[in-house]
């Protein structure tokens, strides 16, 4: 079976910091792929400020720039509707692409939060975990991942050199028309500009 790696998030937009995790995270396991999968909504956080439909095609220009046949960008969560759980989109991912061996790829601060998430049992129990230490985060141990609940069979640490970017300051220098030149890249920058998606930004409220 095809491995592939199922990277889920709002991808608000999405980042160089997105794309350095999904490319070393393949490289790091030898999966033949990385899935992006957004969110239409993301569970415990706040509504996105771009549309699915944006930030879906943000995500498709960053994996046809990328020049990696491995990267590419699934509407299946943004298809369902309504809140994006985990569970719920591995589920629906099963049932489409059958002959995919799936993981779910997280950043070490998502999966400390892995006992609050909707069907959480049900998660620890039947999926296959890649956690992703990143530069500038405290990094999670196989101490940790245990006591959360990862079976240690089942769950694979890497540790990724990451640069600091976050979409929050992202849209806040899109909002003062700010370069973003080195955040993401250069074909998104563009998106967003010509667009100007960010330019009312809740984050300067």
């Amino acid at each position: 079976m095809t491995s592939v790696l199922v990277f889920g998030g709002t991808f608000d937009p999405v980042h160089n910091g997105h794309l350095a995790i999904a490319r070393q995270a393949r490289a790091g396991t030898g999966a033949e792929a990385v899935w992006f999968v957004p969110a239409a909504l993301a569970p415990l956080r706040d509504t996105p400020h771009a549309t699915p439909q944006e930030r879906f095609e943000l995500l498709e220009a960053a994996c046809a720039d990328s020049g990696e046949p491995g990267l590419a960008v699934l509407d299946t969560a943004i298809r369902r509707g309504g809140i994006s759980y985990t569970a719920d989109v591995m589920d629906a991912l099963r049932t489409e692409h059958p002959d995919r061996d799936l993981a779910v790829l997280i950043g070490a601060d998502a999966a400390r939060t892995v006992n609050s998430w909707h069907r959480s049992g049900d998660l620890l129990r039947m999926e296959r975990f890649v956690i992703v230490n990143r530069t500038g985060s405290p990094p999670l141990d196989p101490g940790e991942m245990t006591r959360l609940g990862y079976a240690a069979a089942r769950t694979t640490l890497l540790t990724v050199d990451s640069p600091d970017v976050s979409a929050s300051d992202i849209r806040r220098r899109s909002a003062r028309r700010l370069s973003l030149q080195g955040l993401t890249p250069d074909v998104v920058a563009s998106l967003i500009e010509r667009t100007g998606m960010y330019r009312q930004n809740g984050d300067d409220a």
